[in-house]
C-alpha cells in the first residue's frame, strides 16, 4: 500500500453515511449546508490523497524550510557543523509544531470520545480549526497564540478516559465546547480578512484578548473539576496576546480607528509603508463588523456539529493524524537540549526534559539533581530563548577561542564599583563552528549581549541571510527594534543592550546599535556597527561610529613622577660567591718526599638530607695522592694515619675537627705504588655557630659556619717511616637558588637572614605571579576618589613564616591614575626579633595611551611609616689571609774566593743561618652593593619568593645610625708557624756556632760548574717573625778566580765524578738485588701453589706451612733491604769523604 494514499473503501463508506444523513431531511434549506459538508469531505480526501503537497502548501513556508534545513543539518549527528541557523528560534517562528500538536490532541480526543461521547463535538471543532490553519498561506502570531492556548486546555480533557464524568464536570465540558466554537469562529473570521485589515483593525486584538481570557477561565475550572494539581508551565495562559505596535502607533498618530476606516489614503499610506498590496476589498473589510462575522461562523459550526456524523469526522481526523505520523516518520531530528531523537509530529510542550544550568558530575546547579527539572518542546537547533545545560558548552566552543569569530565590535566595560563585574556586547562574523574546525561556507553573523552564564541574562544568536530577513519582517510587524537587554526595561544604571538600526526609507537593516552602561560610569558607551544585510558583513570602508564613551577617563602627567629612595635596614646577602677557593701546595717533613696531595674536587657541605642535623656541619671531600717516584726506584709509600684541623680565614690557629674519617669503605693503611695515584675520600664535622644551633629546617648544601667566612681544613698524614705530609683545602660558601634583580624589574625589595642564607624578596615586574591589570588600577583610583585616601592598600601583601609585606598604591587624583607602589617588607613570624626591614617605592608603568589630556601632578598623601628593627653588631668578614701561603726560597750569596789563608775546614754539621719572609694575614671587607633602578616594564605584576644567598658584610643601614664596616688588620702567625727554606747555601761565616733544632737540607744533585759545591747546608726555623716583606740578602764580594786554581778545580771535578760513579754502581747493585728478591718471592708463591693438594680444602698443617714460608720470605726480603740500606749509607759516607777531600783541596 502506498503510504501517501488511504484505501478507497473506507472513504466511500464515510461519504455514503454523510450523504444519507443529510438527504433524509428533504429540506431545501439544508442543501447549501450539505454542499458545504460535501466540499469539506472532498477537501479532506484531497489532503489524504496528496498529503505532502497540500500540507506543504497549507503550512508556513518559512517554517517548513527551517525544519527541512534543520533535518538536513542534523542528519550527521553533529550540531557544531550545521552551518546555518544554529540558534534560530524554531518554535517561535514556525506554525508546524503547534498545528501538529493540535492534530495529535484531536487524534487522542477521538479515542476519548469513544468512551465519553460528550466530548465528540470537541474533536469536530478541532478539525475545523486544523482545516482553516492548513489552508492559510502564512503564519499569524495571534492565531498561533490562540491555538497554543487551546492545546493547553484540550490536553487536560484527555484524562476523561480514565475517570467518571459527573454533573459538575459535564457543565464544565459544555463550557469548553462553547469556548472552542467561539475560538474557531474567531479564527475563521480573522483569516477571511486581508493582511492590511488584520493589522489596522484594533477590534481584532480585543477579540483575541477576550478569547484568551475565556480559555484561561475554562482551563482553571477544568483543572479544578478534574482535581489536577498543575505543576507545569502556566506561562501559556498568563502571557499577553501579541500586539501590532506599528499599526497601533500609526492609528494613534492619524486620529484613531474611525478616521482610518473612512480614509482610504491613510490605509494606502500604511500599506506602502509595510510593503503590502492594497486591493479593492480592503476598505470593505475595514468597515465590516467583526462580531457579525463571528456570529455567522459560530452558527455554521453548530450546524455542522449537529448535522454531521461524529463517526465520519473521527475517521477524517484519524486519517489526517495517521498521514501526519507517516509523513513525519522519516523526518527525525536530534534535540539539542536533551540529545534525543524525536519526530516533529510527536513534539509537544512536555516532550523534552532538560536542566536549566550546567552540571557538576551527576548534579546540576539548577536543582542539585540528576533527573531533568524542566520540560518543553524539543529543539533541533541551539537558541537563547531560555537557558538549558547543553547551551553553555556549545557557546564556549564559539566564544572561548580566538579563531572562531572575527569581531567587528567587542565592548567590555568593567564596573569599578563592584569586583569581577562587567557588561559585554560583541558582534562579528562567524569563521568556524569550533576551534581548528573547517571554515564556514555561508556568511553568518554572531550577536552576543551579556556574559553567557547560567546565572546571568544573556543573548547569543547566529544569523544567516534568511533568518535576518525573518527578523526584519518581525520588526516591521511589531515595530520593536530591540534585540535584547539583559536587565529590566526600567533599569538605567547597569545593563547591556542591542538594537537594530532600520532605514525608514528602504525598511532594511543598516546596522546594530550597541549600548553598555555600568554603575561607575556617568554616561553609557554607545556605538553603531554598520551592516550589509545581503552580505552579512560590514560595508567596505565603513567604521564603527561611537555616539558616546562611558569608559574611565584618565589624564597624562605634565612631568615625570619622582619617588623617594628605598630604605634598606639590616644585613644584605651577597648575590654572588665571595670568591673562588684558593689552591695550596703539599707540605712534607722531608724535602724530597715524592708524595703529592691534590684535591680531586671542591668540598661540599651537608649534601645528604638524612645525615644533616641541627648541631654540626658536615663536609665531604676527596684528595688524590700521587707517588712521583719512578718505577725503577721501587719507592712505595704507606700512609698509616691522618688528623684533621680547621680554622676560619682570619683566625691564627688551627683547631681539631669534631669528627674525621674516610668514606666509601676506604681504610688505613693506604699504599701508594711508584708512579701511581689513589683517591682518598674523607669527611669531617665541625660545630655550628651558637646562633644557628637548633634551627629548623637544617641547612642543605650549605654550612652555617661558612656563610660569612671561608673555612680551611688541614689534613696531616703520617707514613710508615714516621714522616708527615699535609695539605690545606679551602671551602667558600656557594650561592645557590638566588634570583637577583632582573632588568625587567621596576621594583625589587628584600630582607635577608644573617644566620640562614635566605633572601625573601618581592619584585614588581612585567609579568609574573600576581598580575595587576589596567582595570584594577582604575578601580583603585575610583575608590580613592570616593574615600579621599590616596595611599590605598592593594590587599596583595602576605603574612607567613618567612616575611610580612604590605603594598600600597599611590594615587594621583589630578591625573586620575596610579603613579607608584609603596612596599613595606619585614621578617615573618619565624623570626621573632626583627632586625631587617625594607621600605621601598616602585614606579607604575604608564598606561592609557599617549593621546591624553595633560594635567598637573598631584602627589598622594602618604602616612609616615618608618621600619623599626633591632640593631645588631655588624658582621666582619675576612675574605683572605696569607697564613697558609707557600714561602718563596731564599737566594743565598755565592762564596767568595780569596788568596788569604783560611781557617780549618768546617764540620759537616755546621749550620748557616737563613732569613725567610713570614706569612701575614691580610683582611678585606666587602662593601654593600647599592641597588640600581631598572627600566620600567610595560605591565605590572608582583612576585614574592625566598632563596638562599651569601651575605655581603657588613650590615648596610640607611637609617640615622648606620653601621660602619670593620677592617681587620694583618694577622701575625703564632709560634706554630713553620717556615721552610729551600736554597743553595753558602759557607757559614766564621765564628757562627751550631744551634740546636736545625734540620739538614741536602743540596741538589745538579751543580753549576761555575760555582763550587759546598759540603753541607743547614737551615734553622726562626721563631721570631720578621717584619720585612722580603729577606735581606747577605752581602759578599764576588769570587776572584786566578790561574793557579785551575788544576785544583779539575782535580775536584775528577774526584766528584769518581764519587758519582761509585754511587751509580751501588745503585745498580741495589736494583739487581731487589730484582732477585722479587723473582725469589714470586717463585716461592708459585711453588707454594703447586705444592697444594689438587683436590679438597688444604689442611691446617699445609696452611701453617705456607704462612711460615711467607714469613721467611718476608724476613729474607727485610734482610736484603737492610743490606741495601747499609750499602747506601756506605756510599753516602764515601761520597761525604770525597766531598770533604775536594773541599780541603780547594781551600788549600
Amino acid at each position: 500500500m502506498n503510504r501517501n494514499t488511504i484505501p478507497g473503501s473506507s472513504h466511500n463508506a464515510s461519504n455514503v453515511d454523510a450523504m444519507s444523513t443529510l438527504s433524509t431531511q428533504g429540506s431545501e434549506s439544508r442543501e447549501a449546508e450539505w454542499i458545504s459538508i460535501q466540499t469539506t469531505i472532498t477537501q479532506i480526501q484531497d489532503q489524504q490523497n496528496l498529503p505532502q503537497s497540500r500540507i506543504a502548501r497549507a503550512g508556513n513556508a518559512a517554517g517548513n524550510a527551517a525544519f527541512y534545513a534543520g533535518n538536513q543539518a542534523l542528519a550527521a549527528k553533529d550540531v557544531t557543523e550545521a552551518g546555518v541557523g544554529l540558534v534560530k528560534k524554531v518554535l517561535g517562528d514556525s506554525a508546524n509544531p503547534i498545528l501538529n500538536h493540535m492534530i495529535q490532541l484531536a487524534d487522542k480526543l477521538v479515542d476519548v470520545g469513544k468512551v465519553v461521547p460528550i466530548v465528540a463535538p470537541a474533536f469536530v471543532i478541532l478539525k475545523i480549526i486544523i482545516d482553516i490553519e492548513q489552508k492559510a498561506r502564512e503564519v499569524d502570531e495571534k492565531c498561533q497564540d490562540l491555538m497554543e492556548r487551546i492545546n493547553f486546555m484540550i490536553s487536560h480533557v484527555l484524562v476523561l478516559e480514565r475517570i467518571e464524568v459527573m454533573d459538575t464536570l459535564r457543565s464544565v465540558l459544555l463550557r469548553v465546547q462553547e469556548t472552542l466554537k467561539e475560538a474557531a469562529a474567531l479564527i475563521e473570521a480573522y483569516r477571511k480578512q486581508g493582511k492590511i485589515a488584520r493589522r489596522l483593525k484594533m477590534s481584532n486584538t480585543q477579540n483575541f484578548e477576550g478569547m484568551a481570557g475565556k480559555i484561561t477561565s475554562c482551563s482553571s475550572d477544568l483543572m479544578m473539576s478534574l482535581q489536577i494539581q498543575q505543576t507545569g508551565d502556566l506561562s501559556i495562559l498568563k502571557r499577553a496576546v501579541p500586539r501590532d505596535l506599528v499599526a497601533e502607533t500609526f492609528i494613534r498618530e492619524h486620529g484613531g480607528q474611525d478616521v482610518i476606516n473612512s480614509d482610504p489614503a491613510l490605509v494606502r499610506q500604511f500599506a506602502e509603508k509595510m510593503h503590502l498590496t492594497m486591493s479593492d476589498q480592503v476598505m470593505e473589510q475595514m468597515q465590516s463588523n467583526m462580531q457579525d462575522l463571528m456570529a455567522q461562523n459560530q452558527n455554521q459550526i453548530e450546524t455542522i456539529i449537529k448535522e454531521s456524523s461524529s463517526n465520519n469526522v473521527a475517521v477524517m481526523i484519524k486519517a489526517i493524524a495517521t498521514q501526519q505520523r507517516e509523513w513525519e516518520a522519516e523526518r527525525k531530528l536530534i534535540c539539542v537540549q536533551c540529545n534525543k531523537e524525536y519526530n516533529v509530529s510527536t513534539n509537544g510542550p512536555e516532550s523534552c526534559g532538560f536542566h536549566s544550568a550546567v552540571g557538576n558530575y551527576d548534579r546540576y546547579h539548577c536543582c542539585e539533581k540528576s533527573s531533568p527539572c524542566k520540560r518543553g518542546y524539543h529543539q533541533p537547533e541551539h537558541h537563547s530563548k531560555y537557558p538549558y545545560s547543553n547551551f553553555y558548552p556549545w557557546s564556549f566552543g564559539l566564544l572561548g577561542y580566538p579563531d572562531t569569530v572575527d569581531y567587528w565590535a567587542n565592548i567590555k566595560v568593567f564596573d569599578l564599583e563592584m569586583d569581577d563585574s562587567a557588561q559585554l556586547v560583541r558582534v562579528g562574523q562567524l569563521i568556524r563552528w569550533k576551534t581548528w574546525g573547517d571554515l564556514v561556507n555561508t556568511p553568518l553573523m554572531m550577536v552576543n549581549i551579556g556574559h553567557v552564564q547560567d546565572d546571568l541574562l544573556h543573548y547569543l544568536e547566529i544569523f544567516d541571510v534568511t533568518s535576518l530577513e525573518d527578523e526584519r519582517r518581525k520588526v516591521l510587524q511589531t515595530g520593536n527594534t530591540l534585540i535584547f537587554k539583559n536587565a529590566p526595561p526600567e533599569e538605567v544604571t547597569t545593563y547591556s543592550m542591542g538594537e537594530w538600526v532600520l532605514d525608514q526609507e528602504t525598511q532594511q537593516f543598516t546596522g546594530i546599535k550597541l549600548t553598555v552602561k555600568v554603575t561607575s560610569s556617568k554616561i553609557p558607551t554607545v556605538c553603531i556597527v554598520p551592516l550589509d544585510p545581503k552580505e552579512l558583513k560590514m560595508p567596505v570602508g565603513a567604521s564603527i561610529q561611537y555616539l558616546s564613551k562611558g569608559a574611565w577617563e584618565i589624564f597624562k602627567p605634565d612631568r615625570p613622577y619622582e619617588l623617594p629612595e628605598t630604605l634598606q635596614l639590616g644585613p644584605v646577602l651577597r648575590e654572588t660567591r665571595l670568591r673562588e677557593p684558593r689552591a695550596f701546595k703539599t707540605r712534607s717533613s722531608t724535602p724530597n718526599n715524592p708524595l703529592v696531595l691534590i684535591p680531586a674536587n671542591e668540598m661540599v657541605a651537608n649534601n645528604n638530607v638524612k645525615t644533616a642535623n641541627v648541631t654540626d656541619d658536615r663536609f665531604l671531600g676527596t684528595w688524590r695522592a700521587l707517588n712521583r717516584a719512578t718505577l725503577s726506584s721501587q719507592t712505595q709509600i704507606v700512609l698509616l694515619s691522618a688528623k684533621a684541623e680547621y680554622r676560619l680565614v682570619g683566625e691564627t690557629e688551627y683547631k681539631p675537627v669534631k669528627y674525621f674519617g674516610l668514606r666509601n669503605a676506604v681504610k688505613f693503611p693506604l699504599s701508594v705504588a711508584p708512579s701511581q695515584a689513589i683517591d682518598i675520600p674523607f669527611e669531617f664535622t665541625v660545630d655550628k655557630p651558637e646562633v644557628a644551633k637548633g634551627r629548623h629546617p637544617v641547612g642543605i648544601n650549605f654550612a652555617h659556619l661558612t656563610i660569612h667566612h671561608p673555612l680551611r681544613v688541614r689534613i696531616t698524614f703520617t707514613d710508615i717511616e714516621g714522616e708527615t705530609i699535609s695539605l690545606v683545602q679551602e671551602y667558600v660558601h656557594l650561592v645557590n637558588g638566588v634570583q637577583p634583580r632582573k632588568p625587567e624589574d621596576i621594583g625589587y625589595f628584600f630582607v635577608d637572614h644573617s644566620t640562614d642564607p635566605k633572601k625573601y624578596f618581592l619584585s614588581v615586574r612585567g609579568s609574573q605571579t600576581v598580575k595587576v591589570t589596567e582595570t584594577d588600577l582604575h578601580k583603585i583610583v575610583y575608590r580613592a576618589e570616593k574615600s579621599g585616601i590616596t595611599e590605598v592598600d592593594m590587599k596583595l601583601g602576605e603574612n607567613n613564616l618567612g616575611y610580612n609585606s604590605t603594598i600600597w598604591a599611590l594615587v594621583d587624583l589630578g591625573c586620575r591614575r596610579v603613579y607608584g607602589f609603596k612596599v613595606l617588607l619585614y621578617h615573618g613570624s619565624m623570626t621573632p626579633v626583627k632586625y631587617s626591614g625594607t621600605l621601598g617605592y616602585a614606579p607604575c608603568p604608564h598606561y592609557g595611551g599617549d593621546d591624553l589630556e595633560t594635567r598637573p601632578i598631584q602627589y598622594a598623601q602618604e602616612s609616615k611609616i618608618v621600619p623599626h628593627v633591632v640593631y645588631r653588631d655588624p658582621i666582619v668578614v675576612v675574605e683572605d689571609d696569607t697564613l697558609d701561603d707557600d714561602i718563596a726560597p731564599v737566594s743565598l750569596p755565592e762564596p767568595a774566593l780569596v788568596d788569604t789563608p783560611v781557617a780549618a775546614p768546617v764540620a759537616a754539621s755546621a749550620i748557616v743561618p737563613a732569613v725567610a719572609p713570614v706569612a701575614t694575614s691580610v683582611a678585606s671587607v666587602t662593601q654593600v652593593i647599592p641597588q640600581v633602578t631598572s627600566p620600567v616594564a610595560a605591565s605590572v605584576s608582583i612576585t614574592s619568593s625566598v632563596a638562599p644567598a651569601p651575605i655581603v658584610p657588613p650590615m648596610s643601614t640607611l637609617s640615622a645610625a648606620p653601621s660602619t664596616p670593620t677592617v681587620v688588620r694583618p694577622v701575625t702567625p703564632g709560634p706554630e708557624t713553620v717556615t721552610v727554606v729551600e736554597a743553595v747555601a753558602s759557607a757559614p761565616p766564621a765564628g757562627v756556632a751550631q744551634q740546636p733544632g736545625t734540620s739538614v737540607i741536602h743540596p741538589s744533585d745538579s751543580f753549576n760548574p761555575a760555582i763550587p759545591s759546598l759540603p753541607s747546608v743547614t737551615a734553622t726555623a726562626l721563631g721570631t717573625p720578621v717584619t720585612s716583606s722580603a729577606p735581606a740578602p747577605i752581602q759578599a764580594s764576588p769570587p776572584d778566580f786566578s790561574a793557579h786554581t785551575a788544576m785544583a778545580t779539575i782535580e775536584m771535578l775528577q774526584v766528584k765524578i769518581a764519587a758519582l760513579e761509585a754511587r751509580l754502581e751501588a745503585s745498580e747493585r741495589q736494583d739487581a738485588l731487589m730484582t732477585k728478591i722479587l723473582a725469589l718471592e714470586k717463585k716461592l708463591e708459585v711453588t707454594t701453589i703447586t705444592a697444594a693438594p689438587s683436590s679438597g680444602p688444604p689442611s691446617a698443617d699445609s696452611r701453617l706451612s705456607v704462612l711460615e714460608n711467607r714469613l721467611a720470605s718476608m724476613d729474607q726480603k727485610l734482610d736484603s733491604m737492610n743490606i741495601n740500606l747499609r750499602l747506601l749509607d756506605g756510599n753516602a759516607s764515601r761520597l761525604a769523604l770525597s766531598l770533604e777531600k775536594i773541599a780541603t783541596t780547594l781551600s788549600t
